[in-house]
């Protein structure tokens, strides 16, 4: 009579004692499908007490089908790129580069469902420990891994995201130091004339490599001594791929100095395409586009910063020595 009574008390899901001798929890979902708790228990009180945990996950909506989460991270990845839209070109290499390097190799044959707090945060001590990447590029796949597993809790694979380790997403950079007018106009004069005014654009108008090569004669206003940033180059696979500034921050007009609109001007009469769309690099005879903008880059970005760690005002990294025979000590020495 009381077994009896328990029964009929017990309104979600039923237990039963298998011939193990362990215990068995069920329960219906609300489509009415059945699903078996993924683990058997020792006592029926704790299988009651696993009926009752899943009947407050559904009551709060926060349920998850257990099935769902048995694919794995590689699976799930499949189907995360097979939905994941307006991504730019670079940003799908270096998505492809994370997964290849750090995410496959430590989740790709884990089942979502085991994926845990503890299970990130050691991945994340073994990077750290190992110091073969920057914390750079270690924030770069934390916010990766971040992104797909918070797509697979909107679709019901996972009851919530284990990514949630403080700070450890945020890329922190130190300060740089930016060359001064005299060293930049020193630096122009090192390149080629026809990457001069690129230097001098970097410098006073803090342009991207990207945006350097996506300037087009539109874009140059000579009445306002202004250029207006409004797309960049990208290279992807050894492909220059135009499109627009990453951010909307990134269109903007730039005013410069009388030196470096004078540099501009003089570039456009000897290097730059025709009509308003021409390209303010023109290739050279023989070169295409891509040689020319791979030229470009490598003398736009090739410059020393005070202290010959990379010139800030232009993101940039050279041969120290080279660049210290040229320009002389730093600053101060």
């Amino acid at each position: 009579m009381a077994d009896s009574k328990r029964r009929r008390g017990r309104s979600f899901g039923s237990v039963r004692k298998l011939g193990s001798g362990r215990w068995q929890a069920r329960y219906h979902d609300a489509t009415g499908r059945r699903h078996c708790a993924p683990q058997t228990f020792a006592a029926k009180a704790d299988a009651a007490r696993y009926l009752a945990t899943v009947e407050a996950d559904m009551l709060r909506g926060v349920w998850t089908d257990p099935s769902l989460g048995m694919a794995t991270f590689a699976e799930w990845v499949q189907q995360w790129q097979a939905t994941a839209t307006q991504l730019r070109p670079s940003t799908v290499a270096t998505y492809d580069y994370l997964l290849r390097r750090f995410l496959m190799p430590a989740f790709g044959e884990v089942p979502l469902g085991r994926l845990d707090v503890l299970a990130v945060r050691g991945w994340l001590a073994s990077l750290h420990r190992d110091g073969e990447v920057t914390p750079t590029t270690i924030a770069k796949a934390y916010r990766l891994l971040r992104r797909i597993l918070a797509v697979a809790v909107e679709a019901g694979y996972l009851p919530r995201n284990p990514c949630t380790v403080k700070g450890a997403g945020v890329e922190r950079t130190r300060e740089m130091r930016h060359v001064s007018v005299p060293e930049l106009l020193r630096l122009a004069g090192l390149v080629p004339d026809r990457y001069r005014t690129m230097v001098l654009l970097a410098g006073f108008g803090g342009l991207r490599w990207g945006e350097l090569v996506g300037l087009r004669r539109r874009h140059v206003e000579l009445a306002d001594a202004t250029v207006t940033v409004a797309g960049q180059v990208t290279e992807v696979g050894g492909r220059f791929i135009a499109g627009p500034p990453k951010t909307s921050a990134g269109l903007r007009t730039v005013p410069l100095p009388v030196v470096g609109m004078t540099a501009l001007v003089e570039h456009l009469d000897r290097h730059a395409q025709p009509g308003p769309d021409g390209c303010c690099s023109r290739p050279r005879p023989g070169d295409t586009c891509s040689e020319a903008t791979s030229a470009g880059r490598s003398g736009s970005r090739r410059s020393p910063r005070p202290g010959w760690r990379g010139c800030g005002s232009m993101t940039c990294g050279t041969r120290r020595r080279r660049w210290r025979r040229r320009l002389g000590p730093p600053p101060g020495n």
